[in-house]
């Protein structure tokens, strides 16, 4: 049986002093604590609160946790990411340096005989079309490799700028259509609905099935938990 764990939306580099501080040792006291009983982590989105990768240089963000995943691959745990819409532009160095399976798009996933639906949340909605439109825009190639001709030093500080002014406010007006959207995957027959991106934690029992938001790492420090097949959402105090 797996031993599985899934985390979202930290925004690593959103924040400064005490917040950033925080999230940093909770995040990584989290990592170091599980780093000899997990099989899978998942990084459901949002890690850093902008990511960028030039060809020869990355951002200069908390460096530390990306050396913590690393190391957790190395002893066993296999980290699979799922993009967010922070860290859409994620390049080749963090899959092939560090190793992380990347997903682009929702997809289902199975351990322990369950099927789980996963995805960061952004743009799943009928009322998000705009956010779809511009991820559209924001991943196409040439917008990329015309962004990648500024240099690092002025296209980072750029794109953080627009990153830190385009979050949604926790309680946005599409709860109630992410919440039909997960029971209308669970009528597909997935065992659960596992999304991120509100930054509002959530536990539902739908029967004898879940739908489940991760919560943030930002003032929530809430993580999901999968032992044989048992779903429990934790927070972590670390």
């Amino acid at each position: 049986m797996d031993r599985v764990y899934f985390i979202s939306d930290a925004h690593l580099g959103a924040h400064s002093g005490e917040i950033e501080t925080l999230k940093i040792s909770r995040l990584h006291s989290f990592l170091e604590a599980i780093r000899q009983n997990a099989d899978v982590l998942y990084i459901v989105g949002d890690l850093y609160d902008f990511w960028f990768e030039y060809r020869s240089a990355i951002p200069k963000v908390n460096l530390k946790i990306l050396s913590m995943l690393s190391r957790l691959m190395e002893e066993g745990t296999e980290v699979r990411y799922f993009t967010g819409n922070h860290d859409l532009w994620q390049g080749e160095f963090l899959a092939q340096e560090i190793g992380i399976k990347f997903y682009d798009h929702p997809s289902i996933v199975q351990h322990n005989a369950l099927k789980l639906f996963v995805a960061h949340g952004d743009g799943l909605t009928p009322g998000q079309w705009q956010m779809r439109l511009l991820k559209r825009v924001l991943r196409n190639g040439s917008n990329i490799f015309l962004y990648r001709l500024l240099h690092p030093d002025l296209g980072i500080p750029i794109a953080r700028f627009f990153s830190l002014r385009s979050k949604e406010k926790p309680g946005n007006k599409y709860l109630a259509e992410y919440r039909e959207f997960a029971m209308h995957k669970l009528d597909d027959g997935v065992d659960a609905v596992i999304l991120g991106h509100t930054h509002d934690p959530l536990f539902e029992n739908v029967g004898s099935k879940y739908y489940i938001n991760l919560g943030d790492w930002v003032t929530n420090f809430t993580y999901l938990h999968l032992v044989d097949k048992k779903l429990e959402l934790k927070t972590w105090h670390g």
